[in-house]
Parts: C-alpha cells; sequence; structure tokens
C-alpha cells in the first residue's frame, strides 16, 4: 500500500468520524445532517481514494476512479446546500441549487462511461492516473463554481457578521479552503500537468479546522454524538476483537469453532450492552439537563388555566429562568405593528429592547421558522448576545417570542431543548389563544348581560307602573270615599266625629302614597349599586334589630335559626327587599291580631343557593295576590313592596315564592338566591 493509499484511508476514518459526531444529535438537528452528508461524501471519496491507490489492475483502478469521481461530483452541491441553510438564504438560492442537483445527477449518469473518464494509464510515480473523456472539463468548470460560490457567500456573510456567527463563519469558510485546495490538487495530472496530489496530505487540516469550529464554537452540538461514538468504537473493539485475539490464541489448534460461537454471542450481546451503557452514560451526562426539562413539561401543562396575559408572561419567564439557570429571559407579545417586553428576569441586569418593529430583520427571521432556533442563526438582537428564540403563535401568525439567554457556565443547547422548549412555546400560545377568546366570550357575554339587564329594568318598569296605578287607584279611592262622606248634599252637614274621621284616614292614605313612592324610588337609585360580598345573617340580624321596638309593641314572637357562613354577592336593594318582607309579617299581624303572633326566620344553604324562609300568621297572601288586593290584609303600605320584594330577588337570579301554610293563617315566603362562588 503505497503513501497515498495511507493517506486516503486516514482522511476517510478522519472525516467519518466527524460527520458521525454531527449527525445524529444537535440543537439544529436538519442543519448538522445536511453538513454530515458533506462529510460522509468527502469520506466516499477518500475510502474510493484509497482503494484506487491500492489497486493491481487497470481495470480495477478504473472502477474506483469512477466511484470516487461519483462521490466527488456532489460534494460542493452538498456544501452549498448546507451553507445557505447555515446563512438562512435558502429561499434566496434555491434555483441555483435545483439547477446544481439537475445537472450534477446529468453528470453522475455520465460518470461510469468513457464520455467522463475514457481510462488510466502510467503518469510520473503512478501507475494507474486517469484521464478525462468530453464531457469531463465542462463537469470541472462547473464543479470549481459550485465550489468557490458558497465560500463567496460565506465571506460576505463574514464582513456583516459579528461575536460567535462571525468565528463559525472564519472557521468553516478556512476549514472547506483547505479541504478544496488539497481535493484540487489531484486534477492537474488528468491535464498532463506535472504537480502531485500534495494536497492530500493536508485534508487532515480541514479535518481539525471543522473539528475546532465544532468543540470552540458549537457549530454543532455533539457532546452527546461523541459519547455514542466512544461506545460504539469500546463496544465493537471488544466484541471483534477478543474473537479474534482468542483465534489468533488458537490458530495451530483445532478450536476454530470457539471463536465463531464467542463472537456470534458477543455479536448479539452487543446492541444490548451499547442500548443499557448509553442510557446510564446519557443519564449521568444530561442529569440537569433532563431535571428541567421534566420541570418545564410538566409546568407547560398549567398554562392552560392562566386567565390573564400578564400572569402568563410572567409565571412563564420566572419559571424558566428557575429551572434553567440562565443569565436572563423575556418573553414579548405583539401590540398593534410592534412586539413589547411584557416580562423580563436576569440575573446579570442584561438590557433588553423595549420594543422590536414588526418590519425588522429579526421578526422576519423569527417568522420564517415554526419551532425554537439558537439565537446565533438569527439576525443582532439590539446588543445582546441570545442563546434560544422560542416563537408564539396564534392563528398561524406569530404573536410574540420568549427569547432566553446564555445558558450557567456557556452549556449549550440542545435538541431536547428545543423539544422541550417547543411544547412550552406551544402551550404558552395556546394559553394565550385561551385568554384572547376567553377575553373576546366575556365580553360579548357583557354586552348581552348588559341588554338583557336593561331589558329587565324596562320589564320591571313596566310591572312596577303597574302595580304602582293599581296601588294609587286604591288610595285615590279611599281618599275619595273619604271625601264623598264629607259632602252636604241634601242639607246633609258631617258630624265632628265624621269630619275626623275622614281626615284621618286621608292623611293616612297620603303617608301611604307617599311611602309606596319612596320604595319605588329606593329601588330606581338602588338598581345602579354595585355588588358586593355580603353576609347574610348579619344582614338578617341586623333587620331583626331595627324592629325589636315594633315586635314588642305588637306581642310578636320571633323565633330564628339562622345559618351564619353563607356568604352572598348583592347590591343595596337586597337589604330593602328583606326588610319589606319583615315588615309586610309584622303589618299583617298587626292588621288581623291573630291568637297565635309569630313570623318564623329559617336560612340554611341547599346545594349552591342560600334558602331564606320567612313565615307569619298574619292570614295568607297567594301567588295570585302578589301585588293585588292584599294592600291593608298584609301590610297598611300596600303589595307593592312585595312586588318590588321580588324583582329585587329576581334581579339577584333568585328564586320567590309566596305559599300558604296554614289555610287563612298564615303565609311562607320561599327565597333561593345563589351562593357566593370564591374568585368571583
Amino acid at each position: 500500500m503505497n503513501i497515498y493509499a495511507v493517506s486516503g484511508l486516514i482522511n476517510a476514518v478522519l472525516v467519518s468520524v466527524l460527520g458521525v459526531f454531527v449527525y445524529r444529535k444537535s440543537a439544529v438537528r436538519n442543519l448538522n445532517r445536511k453538513y454530515a452528508v458533506f462529510c460522509f461524501l468527502v469520506a466516499f471519496w477518500s475510502y474510493s481514494y484509497s482503494f484506487w491507490q491500492n489497486s493491481t489492475t487497470s481495470e480495477a483502478a478504473l472502477f474506483w476512479c469512477r466511484s470516487l469521481m461519483a462521490g466527488a461530483i456532489f460534494i460542493p452541491l452538498a456544501f452549498f446546500h448546507f451553507i445557505v441553510s447555515f446563512l438562512n438564504v435558502y429561499q434566496e438560492k434555491k434555483k441555483a441549487l435545483k439547477f446544481g442537483y439537475i445537472i450534477f445527477i446529468f453528470f453522475l449518469f455520465l460518470d461510469f462511461t468513457p464520455l467522463f473518464i475514457k481510462g488510466v494509464s502510467p503518469k510520473l510515480s503512478f501507475d494507474f492516473w486517469p484521464y478525462p473523456g468530453i464531457a469531463f472539463t465542462p463537469f470541472i468548470l462547473i464543479w470549481l463554481g459550485y465550489c468557490f460560490y458558497p465560500c463567496f457567500l460565506l465571506f460576505k456573510a463574514y464582513k456583516g457578521s459579528s461575536g460567535l456567527k462571525r468565528n463559525q463563519i472564519k472557521y468553516l469558510l478556512l476549514g472547506i479552503l483547505v479541504g478544496y485546495t488539497s481535493g484540487s490538487t489531484n486534477y492537474f495530472l488528468w491535464y498532463n500537468i506535472p504537480v502531485l496530489p500534495f494536497g492530500n496530505f493536508i485534508v487532515p487540516l480541514f479535518v481539525a479546522l471543522m473539528a475546532y469550529s465544532i468543540l470552540k464554537y458549537h457549530l454543532m452540538d455533539i457532546k452527546i454524538a461523541l459519547t455514542r461514538a466512544g461506545l460504539i468504537f469500546l463496544i465493537y473493539s471488544l466484541v471483534l476483537g477478543l474473537p479474534f485475539w482468542l483465534g489468533s490464541r488458537m490458530l495451530d489448534q483445532n478450536y476454530w469453532w470457539l471463536p465463531v460461537i464467542f463472537m456470534g454471542v458477543l455479536a448479539t450481546g452487543g446492541p444490548f450492552i451499547y442500548s443499557y451503557l448509553r442510557r446510564k452514560t446519557e443519564n449521568i451526562i444530561l442529569q440537569n439537563q433532563k431535571r428541567y426539562q421534566s420541570s418545564l413539561k410538566a409546568f407547560s401543562s398549567t398554562l392552560i388555566f392562566i386567565r390573564d396575559v400578564d400572569t402568563l408572561a410572567e409565571k412563564v419567564v420566572s419559571e424558566i429562568m428557575c429551572s434553567v439557570k440562565m443569565n436572563f429571559c423575556a418573553l414579548y407579545l405583539k401590540e398593534g405593528e410592534a412586539f413589547s417586553l411584557k416580562s423580563e428576569k436576569s440575573t446579570d441586569h442584561t438590557q433588553l429592547p423595549s420594543k422590536i418593529e414588526g418590519n425588522s430583520r429579526f421578526i422576519d427571521s423569527v417568522k420564517s421558522v415554526n419551532a425554537p432556533v439558537l439565537g446565533e442563526y438569527l439576525p443582532p438582537f439590539g446588543n445582546v448576545k441570545l442563546g434560544l428564540i422560542s416563537p408564539l403563535f396564534f392563528n398561524r401568525k406569530i404573536d410574540g417570542f420568549i427569547v432566553l439567554g446564555s445558558k450557567e457556565k456557556h452549556v449549550m443547547f440542545t435538541d431536547t431543548d428545543v423539544d422541550v422548549f417547543s411544547i412550552v412555546s406551544n402551550q404558552t400560545s395556546l394559553a394565550l389563544s385561551e385568554i384572547y377568546y376567553f377575553k373576546q366570550y366575556q365580553k360579548t357575554i357583557e354586552e348581552k348581560f348588559k341588554l338583557l339587564v336593561e331589558k329587565g329594568r324596562l320589564e320591571s318598569a313596566f310591572q312596577i307602573s303597574e302595580a304602582y296605578r293599581h296601588e294609587l287607584g286604591n288610595i285615590i279611592n279611599i281618599i275619595s270615599v273619604s271625601l264623598a262622606n264629607l259632602s252636604f248634599e241634601g242639607g246633609y252637614e258631617p258630624t265632628k266625629e265624621e269630619i275626623e274621621q275622614a281626615a284621618t284616614s286621608i292623611s293616612g292614605n297620603i303617608r301611604r302614597a307617599q311611602r309606596v313612592f319612596n320604595a319605588i324610588s329606593q329601588y330606581n337609585e338602588n338598581s345602579k349599586s354595585e355588588f358586593r360580598e355580603i353576609r347574610l345573617s348579619d344582614i338578617l340580624n341586623n333587620i331583626i334589630e331595627e324592629h325589636k321596638e315594633a315586635l314588642a309593641k305588637y306581642g310578636i314572637n320571633l323565633r330564628s335559626d339562622i345559618d351564619k357562613n353563607i356568604i352572598l354577592s348583592a347590591n343595596k336593594n337586597f337589604i330593602f327587599a328583606l326588610r319589606y318582607l319583615l315588615e309586610g309579617a309584622i303589618g299583617a299581624i298587626e292588621y288581623v291580631n291573630p291568637g297565635n303572633k309569630l313570623i318564623e326566620l329559617k336560612l340554611e344553604r341547599r346545594d349552591s343557593m342560600a334558602n331564606l324562609k320567612i313565615s307569619d300568621t298574619g292570614k295568607d297572601a297567594t301567588a295570585d295576590k302578589a301585588y293585588k288586593g292584599v294592600g291593608l290584609a298584609r301590610a297598611k303600605d300596600g303589595g307593592i313592596r312585595y312586588f318590588i320584594a321580588r324583582r329585587i330577588i329576581f334581579d339577584h337570579q333568585g328564586i320567590f315564592q309566596m305559599n300558604s301554610f296554614y289555610d287563612g293563617k298564615g303565609t311562607i315566603f320561599d327565597i333561593k338566591v345563589p351562593l357566593l362562588k370564591r374568585g368571583e
């Protein structure tokens, strides 16, 4: 094996290892796989190169020459594809990329024909060197164009970049220039230019530059890939090495089957051993990472219950900062045409922009992704160095984003971080949608409620006016009768007693009308008051205390059984309703003067309702007489106050019923009102 075959084999191994490192696990998986494809093509070219240089026949040499060119054809195109993705210019260079695939696939079909490589012949110190066919020269010109065009794009991006991105581009550019320069020295002898392919010996420098870029500037996250590659190397060194060692010991003995069986056993157990060690090793390496990832997943499931944007933003930022340990975290939401800072936390006093314009380059770049992306792959965000950006969406349009700084000790974000923050972003977006929809629904309900309240008020006003008309008619009739008794018709002159009696009746009905006016006025005024939390037992006890004197005056016995833990939401009218009912019961007993003068109050909780029963022995007031014909019988102020009390209970979404509990001898007022729900 000559030195060129050895160098080709070494280069192939090195580039293969580099490709494996970046293929599986990374924070930008699709981007790294494009780079891994480029590495594998270079490795294929290098392996074929080694076999070509080690060939002993012209047929084998020609086959391996054509084989290595099958890999070489797509090397610059694979790198070009990687670069346009890395620089976020894929859409701009899409046509050039498509043209490249079409033209290089065409050359691939020509590769194993004399049109591309005619044959091989001795040149300088080489026994078999290829010479080109008619299609090779146009190919090499196009090939060189696709080699150096991505280098031009990198150089252009390098001049406009800074920080981490600039260093990444620098080492990518240096590495690929070294790789292309070393590889291109193979083509001089194709055209009989006496230059040896010395560049093959500096391919390791290309690998070293790429590896340095990866390790130093985390172009790709390879910690897990290194761990897995190391485990594979260790396990399969044992799986293959131990049987060969055992076989070499038994080379002169007739036990060849023993190492074969041993190899079969180890080969069968190898994947299981690898899987077990991989899980254990990764659990140790990623212990802290898995801890905060589990914490964030559990937290994200609770976001749907938050009903306020500011609370949501603060909780998301606080939880991320507490779990991940980074220098800052912030959440931006769209307001008009810009994105405003809603919440932020920082450990190093990072000054974040308070607003980002919606037409900025940064926002345009965030719009182009639908998943978390490393900050270094986005345009500058003020003077702040970003770690990860996680976009938020509403109706498939970007509604905001979560900005993450660097982790402690500059630990890199991994693809599992991306997966977790995708969950956090999706749940945050869903919670925002719920909040927006809830607010819209609440607004609609409030508007409908206002219409219903207004409708209820109009209905109440109409019904009260009817009740008022009836009650006022009674008062006017009584006054008219009293005045008629004072007439001097037919020479009749009323006595002094009749005049005094008529005057008393008129003045009493005037006071009664005054109380009716006051009741209506109070209802209208208090209906505008705000609802507030009240303890119903306190209200009832206060009303009872107010009427102690009247109860004692008419010898009325009052029994009460009141639950002290019943809370309602009510306005000022509710107190007047209860007062009207108690005063009506007292007035009815005073008017009827029964032998058993008793009023009973019972307040209890039933499911989600407060149930209040007020009963008295002042004769019946059936439901159809709620405000008709109950005036003097139920209270000297008239039945209109009962109607107003019933209307007030309805205003509080309650139920009001009047029932006779003993025919002709009493009435029960049965009232049910919803209890106050905590959190309202």
